[in-house]
């Protein structure tokens, strides 16, 4: 039978669910917070058929990141006693069989499914189960209390526990506090909650049902309204599911999702708008969880400057200035340029000294070990050396901007009536406007600063779309 139920099953939906519904209950103790680095070292599961617990399944686990000295103290385990248990891959398929089919329930049970996804994933095993998060009915149910912990929720029940942070007792605990739980939620959003799909602790699956399936640049917000992170998809409400529903992937996508309290989108006519969009937004509002297209310095290039002896590398910045259609590279650092021509020198059998990047007169140290020609000393004439620098500096020559001035790219969504035109000029993204009257106005605005980010997606958008419609301006 259901065991201490606290109060009567005060509802339809609750005795259907309770009844009708296979559930395990399930609770999960791990070694931190990331799912990566960390592992479950102890799962409690609770069968339950018709109401009633049939069958109680325990496991203590060998992590194998081993058991931190705070977990240790906090659960009374000592690291000895799990180095002879088994792995969680050694159990993944007799776990598997048990939660297969079911409603699995559980308290915070994002944190224990972001695991067990992984662990599974690990050992090559597949199961599908529903979720039922505690946690989520406790904010319903109740969401005038200052906490909604296990530990909060179970002295408020007078639900007593003989350990604590243990997953038997902590399952128990749960099943315990399930009735009066789902007795106290409105029929509507239980059944909401009784997903497959992992939905943020703070948003509803309409919400996220609600996001458009078109391209467009989505906004994460966490509490008081601080942007988290900014994404592109050709396909937002797809995209934005992706998110919960992969956050065991690492703790960064764990913390993020779990933050998560709004969340907006600015549809756009393309993958390009979605794409420029993005870079152009990441680099001015700096989301906390964006790391790769914040970073924005000025960025350095090798022009090769013809003189009286021969070509001459020089280091130059690209800043606002029009890129020379002779640059060759776009680099963070000096020392990251340096290393880029030190690295083509050595392939190409070029002379260092003649480059710029080592000092002296005659013949080079490299000369002697083969490694040069001989272009410092006359043992090579200076056009053929040349010859080479130029065949090296070819792969990473930048494109020349193939129109004489400013352009428009002209980008469609036919199904959405959306037309967007991308000022554009020498690489640079000047502004995206839907309103062709508004282009000479984004022309006036200040020379932005060169973006390797809208470099790259411009030039990979015309080569894949070669017949792009481009008005000259």
């Amino acid at each position: 039978m259901c065991p201490f139920p606290l109060t009567p099953l005060g509802s339809e939906v609750t005795g259907a669910l309770l009844t009708a519904r296979a559930l395990a209950v399930i609770d999960v103790q791990v070694t931190g917070l990331h799912p990566q680095q960390d592992c479950i070292w102890e799962i409690a599961v609770l069968l339950v058929d018709d109401g009633a617990v049939v069958a109680r399944h325990a496991w203590l686990l060998r992590p194998l990141s081993g058991l931190p000295a705070t977990v240790s103290r906090l659960s009374g385990v000592l690291p000895a006693e799990l180095a002879g248990q088994p792995c969680f891959a050694d159990i993944a398929d007799e776990l598997a069989r048990c939660l297969e089919g079911r409603v699995v329930v559980g308290h915070n049970l994002r944190v224990a499914h972001a695991f067990l996804r992984r662990g599974f994933a690990s050992a090559g095993v597949r199961v599908r189960y529903r979720q039922l998060c505690t946690l989520q009915l406790a904010r319903t149910a109740w969401p005038g209390l200052t906490s909604h912990s296990l530990d909060a929720l179970c002295e408020a029940q007078g639900i007593r526990r003989f350990f604590r942070h243990r997953a038997s007792p902590d399952a128990e605990a749960v099943w315990q506090l399930l009735p009066t739980l789902v007795a106290q939620v409105p029929p509507e959003q239980l059944a909401r909650q009784l997903r497959k799909a992992a939905v943020p602790r703070f948003l509803s699956a309409e919400r996220l049902q609600a996001i458009p399936a078109r391209p467009g640049v989505y906004y994460f917000y966490g509490e008081n309204q601080a942007l988290l992170y900014i994404g592109k998809s050709r396909n937002l409400r797809q995209r934005v599911h992706s998110h919960f529903q992969n956050d065991h992937h690492s703790r960064r996508s764990l913390q993020m999702a779990q933050q998560v309290r709004d969340i907006r989108v600015q549809p756009t006519a393309g993958e390009l708008g979605a794409l420029l969009l993005e870079s152009a937004e990441v680099k001015r509002l700096l989301p906390l969880y964006n790391r790769q297209l914040r970073r924005q310095c000025d960025l350095l290039t090798w022009v090769l400057i013809p003189g009286a002896e021969g070509l001459q590398p020089e280091l130059q910045t690209v800043g606002r200035s029009i890129i020379e259609s002779g640059s060759v590279g776009l680099f963070r650092s000096r020392r990251q340029a340096q290393a880029w021509l030190r690295s083509e020198a050595s392939r190409h059998q070029l002379c260092l000294r003649v480059l710029g990047l080592e000092r002296g007169d005659g013949a080079c140290f490299a000369t002697q070990l083969g490694a040069c020609r001989g272009a410092c000393c006359g043992l090579e004439p200076r056009e053929t050396h040349d010859a080479r620098l130029l065949a090296a500096c070819e792969q990473l020559r930048i494109a020349s901007w193939p129109w004489s001035g400013p352009v428009a790219l002209v980008e469609r969504d036919l199904e959405q009536n959306l037309c967007q035109w991308h000022v554009l000029d020498q690489w640079r993204h000047l502004a995206t406007v839907d309103d062709p009257a508004l282009i000479n106005a984004a022309r006036q605005q200040p020379a932005q600063a060169f973006s390797l980010d809208a470099y790259h997606i411009l030039l990979s958008h015309l080569r894949r779309f070669p017949h792009t419609e481009v008005v000259v301006l």
